[in-house]
């Protein structure tokens, strides 16, 4: 991508004036403290497929009647299935493992879907694929593709509206770390509409594998990104539709990971904070663990059985305990329902459905 550099100067000026102000307002007090969730209950899924036969679902999306399963197949090559969320009905499979016209290697990792158009951002093969998802259904193979070059160190994109958010993650060894800012706002034209540095880990080594492994999602107009770590629980909000503008940090559990050159561990005090995250226009939803590794401290409760619900300075609202892991979630507005994909304690995926 050529990414064109003018009005760098202001527009960095601006991004470190807010940084400054964001480090400063979210470091008063007690820096890490527990979320206290005003309202806790209980409740149990309704499994709605068969065994999937699959151990990482990539993501889900809702559309119409359907649910989109980004996922890696391992016995037909294929990445994406449909599923009736009525029936629990798969009633689709495809999109080949390759190079090929229509087929993608790595755009599992990163997609997105608006408008019945499910998008793949495909790093490994330079692409970017769309599907349309009425035509898949209706039998006819229907895509775009055009290439993609990406800013180098790109950890995820999120569409924005026109513009494109590139997260980036410098390698903690890498002498290009100087050069790369955090985050990358690129409007239409390649133009950069901002950039932004500010990190809530300062340790670099850590920061690097946690930020590998962040969960990120956008509220359904676009306009805000909301970032949630799985090692410790730090949440951070943003505003994203012409600016990146920090909006609130939330510094919940410490992250506490050995790290050591090449690689990580957990310890006895890793806390385990978010595994997946769906925001809306007025919440944000995860599948939450808010409690110590159990397989570091000889414990063999099932993790991350948790939906926390929070708005959009961070506050918790509510905190639900479930009956299954819960791997990935999306909200349906219109049914007030939580759609998952749910592992059982032998390791069982299903999907599964939670009316709120």
């Amino acid at each position: 991508m050529n990414r064109k550099t003018s009005n760098h100067v202001s527009y960095t000026v601006a991004v470190l004036t807010a940084a400054v102000y964001f480090v400063i307002s979210s470091c008063t007090g007690d820096k890490y403290t527990a979320p206290e969730f005003p309202v806790e209950r209980e409740d149990k899924w309704t499994i709605l497929s068969e065994e999937m036969f699959v151990n990482l679902v990539y993501d889900l999306w809702e559309y119409k009647s359907y649910l989109l399963v980004p996922v890696a197949d391992p016995q037909t090559g294929h990445n994406l299935w449909i599923y009736d969320k009525n029936t629990g009905r798969r009633v689709w499979s495809g999109i080949n493992d390759g190079r090929g016209p229509g087929e993608t290697i790595g755009g599992i990792r990163n997609t997105y879907f608006k408008d019945g158009i499910l998008t793949y951002y495909d790093d490994m093969k330079g692409s970017i694929l769309r599907y349309d998802v009425d035509s898949l259904l209706n039998g006819v193979f229907s895509y775009t593709e055009e290439l993609y070059d990406e800013p180098l160190w790109t950890a995820m994109m999120v569409e924005c509206g026109d513009n494109r958010l590139y997260v980036n993650n410098v390698g903690f060894a890498s002498p290009d770390r100087h050069r790369v800012s955090r985050f990358e706002l690129l409007d239409s034209v390649c133009d950069t509409l901002g950039l932004y540095d500010f990190w809530p880990v300062e340790d670099i080594y850590e920061r690097f594998y946690m930020y590998n492994t962040a969960l990120y999602s956008t509220s359904s107009d676009k306009t805000k990104l909301v970032i949630g770590t799985f090692h410790g629980a730090i949440m951070e909000i943003y505003e994203v539709e012409n600016e990146i503008r920090p909006l609130a940090v939330r510094y919940y559990y410490e992250p506490d990971i050995d790290v050591y050159y090449g690689g990580y561990d957990y310890n006895s005090r890793t806390v385990l904070g978010f595994y997946d995250l769906y925001a809306v226009d007025d919440r944000i939803y995860s599948a939450y663990d808010g409690e110590l590794n159990p397989y570091w401290n000889g414990g063999d409760r099932q993790t991350f059985t948790k939906i926390a619900v929070f708005d959009w300075e961070g506050n918790p609202v509510e905190l639900i305990h479930t009956d299954y892991r819960i791997d990935k979630i999306v909200y349906s507005e219109a049914e007030n329902t939580i759609y998952a994909a749910v592992r059982d304690r032998d390791g069982i995926m299903y999907l599964a459905k939670m009316e709120l």
